[in-house]
């Protein structure tokens, strides 16, 4: 059984084993206590296995027990606990970062670990791995040019502070509906882009309607 294949089964098992907290998760309502804490749809997912199916795609590959990772934009912290409980290791070297105060209070309370409150272009923090996980799926800019220019910014900037691997997802424009507000980038205007300048780059278009993973290669 491939690597990818394992990491399915392991996440179907998760699930299953707690369906029904599961579905409570699902359904949370702003006016439930554990919103903010537990709801999926406080980090941008419609439901707990789309989140997880995104996590899969952004860290194949990845081993916590060798590998250090930084999480742009971690808001409470899920991927941490994804990947903890996906390996089974209590504690590996993560470093979180988000610009929403609020998370640091979320993060500490769920997962017992501290995230640093400050915005992507003040860290200096480096990493094997450098992810991020929605931060590009609002319209940042004015224009789609500008948002453009700011995506493959912030793209160099993560590149410039990881050793090995950079995962991100994107909004795809393709069969989806598009919605005001949201940033969407046709793969393969950016696997061109990406290509010409980092060479080693995979784009994963395979798993959802409304998302896919684009994964750099640092050699």
């Amino acid at each position: 059984m491939s690597f990818i294949d394992r990491l399915k089964t392991k996440i179907g098992d998760i699930l299953s084993n707690s369906d029904e907290e599961t579905l409570r998760r699902d359904s949370l309502q702003p006016e439930d206590p554990d919103f903010l804490l537990n709801s999926p749809s406080v980090i941008g997912y419609n439901n707990l296995r789309e989140q997880f199916v995104g996590f899969q795609h952004l860290i194949t590959g990845f081993n916590p027990l060798t590998d250090s990772l930084l999480d742009v934009g971690c808001g409470r912290g899920d991927l941490y606990g994804f990947i903890s409980e996906l390996h089974k290791v209590p504690k590996f070297n993560y470093i979180g970062i988000d610009h929403d105060p609020k998370m640091l209070n979320l993060a500490k309370e769920k997962y017992n670990i501290d995230i640093y409150n400050l915005p992507f272009d003040a860290t200096t923090e480096k990493a094997d791995w450098v992810v991020a996980c929605g931060i590009f799926t609002p319209r940042r800019c004015n224009t789609e040019t500008e948002d453009l220019e700011k995506l493959f910014d912030d793209v160099d900037k993560m590149y410039n502070l990881c050793n090995k691997v950079v995962s991100f997802n994107l909004l795809t424009p393709i069969n989806t509906t598009i919605q005001e507000g949201f940033f969407y980038v046709h793969p393969g205007l950016v696997m061109d882009m990406l290509i010409e300048k980092y060479h080693y780059v995979t784009v994963k278009h395979n798993y959802s309607n409304e998302t896919y993973t684009v994964t750099i290669n640092k050699f």
